[in-house]
């Protein structure tokens, strides 16, 4: 402040602030003079939004995993005492880590790693790694929440099974699984924080499921995961030891990787953590077992509780009164290891649902399922996922199981049939004062019909067979977000997608433009409104949701659910309105709504009857009648999945442990005398076959014939035009009428009649010749060759064409990313190219499994591709 005399005699007083700060200037008195202020001002912190969605996120995952954890009495009353050693059996690439126990040790460890975090956990079924890797994530959390350490990056728990690495690269997955299963952080630079963490190495992707892949994938995801990691990458791969070790022997482990195994738990540790767990009414009941840990360590029920899968169920089976847990200490009825674990994988069910007092105080109290029945809905289940070979249990694969295949065209006809009276009643009087009668009626609602089943093809043929998957949660207000998901699960190319996309609006206005400016024709009307752009709106309104990102089951239905309403009140009243242009805009037409209103009931028959939610009806009202599962399916997974038997995996279940889904399918095969996944046909391979030679050299393999042909690829277009052809014929009213029926039954005629004239045709010849400079096979006219230095991987595997599975095997090659492309004939899916088609078997000549292995080494892997949805 400084202070001068003004010529009036008064004095001038200025303030001057410089180069300091201020949150708050508060002016107390009066201010004399001129107040000048120079303030520093600080750059805004760019990454406080990033930060803010960091804590939201880590958060988020924080409850979510505390949560399984005590769903799995993980950390109560103790984390349980889970240990590790470096493996033995596959070797290290990254820094060493000593043997140790303990979460808050793991995760010392584990961020003590460096250049790079790259950490491989190893273990037999139920020894323990799932858990430690579980504990891992809950310790990093905490950490980063509660202690500050606010550089420990995020672990995001996923399962490899989720990932198609052939469409989607390691960064995609990640920015998708967090768009989709965390859609709520807070933006950064107004979008969605997803690409932001995943690109700033914010978040750390922990990988469990490499084991439980099929053979053949295992390797692809790895070296996928590999090149997506870079050289800086962090990351945490949870397998089993047998499955990791033989593809680390191949070359193809996670490069940069610490390597490490849990080890069976002590018996006196666990007798600790039992003493601690028991509830102390019970500490007598307790005390046998618990001494028989101390005392015996190699007793059958000691080696059978070294396993924390084990652990927990002996807690949890021997919870509560009468349940005596001394009983597992008698060796005379368990005398072995194996007998401890499969009377404890027995009990666990009882034990996770047990029978509840009635408690009618509470307003939605937890539900008492009858305990012989859970167990028996969760075998089926069990074994039906064991015969497909899958783990993840997805609604939408329901209507895959046997009985409701048997009754889907039984059912359909039914609805159909229903919905025909239900049209039929209200447009009685339009029907008497039309000049056609009941004609008219049937005209309209074939005409929506029709306009349905062609918006559904196309729909089908931009997204593939990811049709029969649940659509995304639909909103019409949200148009763009909708064109990037049509645009990400598209598979048409990028050409087809910008023409249509563009293209279509284009002509809507077009035709429309016609109609008003040069001739009026009701015509145009109806093909733009009623043809054209309800098109456009079932492709862009019908995308498949991302099934395996969604954040619950029960999301994803209601998701489907709310798509099938769009569609029914958007796109379906835009068919009936083309339909009714005609006589709204046609001088001499009548102006009457009805015909508006049969081709919107049409429409709206074929939308609903052909969804994947009325395929999930029947799926669950039939099994459920027959006592296979209940009726409240939905709420019976989640109380399981609260009692810790099932976890979430994206939009899926899946049983805690890959062993309790094996028990229970081996057990409910055993009941029906038949296997948990049953042998394939005994068929002879191509090279056994009595038309066949085969010529085996040290230097060649040559196999030369002739086969007869058993078309069945033209089911899969067959299929669904009977499906629509059935809708129209029963929704229409045509059932009653007996040349309808002889027009319906064309299709199936049609097709058994191709598949008999394709096999009584004469023998094509077939020849398969594998030397050390590739494969090259001949069937019939068509010749293929593949040199080996452009063919990335040679397998066995299912066909799928164009998204649908063919239903038999072929011999198949992957080529290099380098390599020139093969015909488009011999293309096949996701970038596999046809060799040789093997039949509804995937066996091979032993003599051409040989040869492929020694002529092209680590390219070959025999393995037999996707499985069919069905059994």
């Amino acid at each position: 402040m400084s202070r001068q005399t003004g010529s009036g005699g008064r004095p001038e007083i200025t303030n001057t602030a410089v180069d300091c700060t201020a949150e708050y200037l508060i002016q107390i008195g009066i201010l004399q003079g001129d107040l000048n202020i120079s303030l520093r001002v600080d750059a805004p912190d760019d990454d406080a939004p990033l930060a803010a969605a960091e804590r939201r996120l880590a958060r988020s995952l924080l409850y979510r995993w505390r949560a399984e954890a005590d769903a799995w009495d993980m950390t109560d009353p103790q984390p349980l005492p889970v240990r590790w050693t470096p493996s033995h059996r596959v070797t290290s690439a990254g820094e060493y880590i000593p043997a140790g126990s303990g979460t808050d040790t793991i995760a010392g460890a584990f961020l003590r790693l460096g250049p790079r975090r790259r950490l491989v956990v190893l273990g037999t079924a139920g020894s323990g790694k799932t858990v430690l890797s579980v504990l891992l994530t809950l310790e990093l959390l905490a950490r980063r929440l509660t202690q500050g350490e606010h550089e420990v990056p995020i672990p995001l728990v996923l399962s490899l099974e989720s990932w198609d690495t052939r469409r989607q690269s390691l960064t995609e997955w990640l920015v998708d699984r967090l768009h989709q299963d965390h859609p709520g952080l807070p933006p950064v630079d107004g979008v969605h924080p997803a690409r932001r963490l995943v690109l700033d190495r914010r978040v750390l992707p922990v990988l469990d499921g490499l084991d439980e892949l099929p053979r053949h994938r295992r390797a692809e995801v790895l070296d996928v995961l590999n090149s997506g990691l870079g050289g800086d990458g962090d990351a945490v791969l949870v397998s089993r030891t047998a499955e990791y070790a033989e593809l680390d022997g191949q070359g193809r482990g996670l490069r940069h990787a610490t390597v490490i195994e849990s080890l069976p738990l002590r018996p006196d540790e666990v007798a600790d953590y039992l003493r601690r767990a028991r509830p102390r009414a019970r500490a007598d009941a307790w005390a046998g077992l618990l001494d028989t840990l101390r005392a015996q360590p190699s007793a059958p029920v000691s080696w059978a509780l070294t396993s924390p899968l084990m652990v927990w169920l002996v807690r949890r089976s021997y919870e509560q009164t009468p349940a005596d847990p001394g009983e597992l200490a008698d060796r005379g009825r368990f005398p072995t290891r194996e007998a401890v674990e499969a009377h404890l994988l027995d009990r666990i069910v009882p034990a996770a649902f047990p029978a509840r007092p009635p408690e009618p105080g509470r307003l939605h109290p937890p539900r008492a399922w009858d305990t012989e029945r859970a167990d028996a809905w969760l075998s089926y289940l069990a074994l039906l996922l064991s015969r497909r070979e899958e783990s993840e249990l997805a609604w939408w694969r329901l209507y895959a199981a046997p009985l409701p295949r048997l009754l889907a065209v039984p059912a359909l006809m039914a609805a159909g049939i229903l919905l025909s009276f239900v049209i039929r009643a209200p447009m009685s009087g339009y029907a008497q004062s039309s000049g056609l009668g009941d004609i008219s009626v049937t005209t309209d609602v074939m005409f929506g019909v029709v306009l349905a089943a062609l918006a559904r093809s196309v729909t089908a043929g931009w997204f593939g067979q990811r049709l029969a998957e649940p659509r995304r949660s639909a909103n019409p207000l949200l148009f763009i977000h909708a064109l990037r998901s049509v645009d990400r699960h598209a598979r048409v190319g990028p050409q087809v997608r910008l023409a249509a996309l563009t293209g279509g609006p284009a002509l809507v206005v077009l035709l429309l433009g016609l109609y008003a400016f040069w001739t009026p024709d009701p015509a145009l009307v109806m093909l733009a409104i009623g043809t054209v752009l309800p098109i456009l709106l079932m492709v862009v309104y019908a995308a498949p949701a991302d099934t395996v990102d969604a954040a619950t089951p029960g999301e994803l239905l209601r998701g489907e659910q709310t798509a099938l309403v769009t569609t029914v009140t958007l796109v379906a009243p835009l068919i009936g309105a083309g339909a009714g242009s005609f006589f709204w805009l046609d001088p001499r037409g009548s102006g009457s709504w009805w015909p508006a209103f049969g081709a919107w009931a049409g429409a709206s028959a074929m939308f609903v009857l052909l969804s994947p939610w009325s395929r999930w009806i029947l799926a669950k009202c039939s099994l459920a009648a027959t006592g296979r599962v209940p009726w409240a399916l939905m709420t019976f997974l989640g109380d399981a999945r609260t009692a810790g038997l099932l976890q979430l995996s994206g939009g899926t279940y899946r049983f805690r442990n890959r062993r309790l889904q094996e028990h229970l399918a081996e057990r409910r095969a055993r009941e029906r005398g038949t296997a948990a996944v049953p042998e394939p046909p005994r068929v002879p391979a191509l090279a056994d076959a009595r038309h066949f030679t085969v010529q085996s050299t040290a230097d060649r393999y040559h196999l030369r014939g002739r086969s007869r042909r058993l078309p069945l690829a033209h089911w899969a277009v067959l299929g669904p035009l009977m499906a629509v052809f059935l809708v129209r014929f029963t929704v229409t009213g045509q059932w009653h009428q007996l040349p309808a029926w002889a027009a319906m039954l064309f299709l199936p005629f049609l097709g058994v009649l191709v598949t008999v004239i394709g096999f009584l045709m004469p023998r094509r010849r077939i020849e398969l010749e594998v030397t050390r400079d590739g494969v090259t096979s001949v069937t019939g006219r068509r010749r293929r060759s593949y040199t080996w230095r452009h063919v990335e991987e040679i397998t066995v595997r299912r066909v799928i064409f164009r998204g649908r599975d063919a239903g038999f095997y072929a011999l198949q090659v992957r080529p290099a990313p380098d390599a020139p492309r093969p015909p488009r004939r011999s293309r096949l899916g996701d970038g596999w190219y046809l060799v040789l088609p093997l039949g509804l078997t995937p066996q091979i000549d032993d003599r051409l499994g040989s040869a492929l292995a020694g002529f092209a080494g680590p390219r070959w892997t025999h393995g037999t591709g996707p499985r069919p949805s069905a059994e």
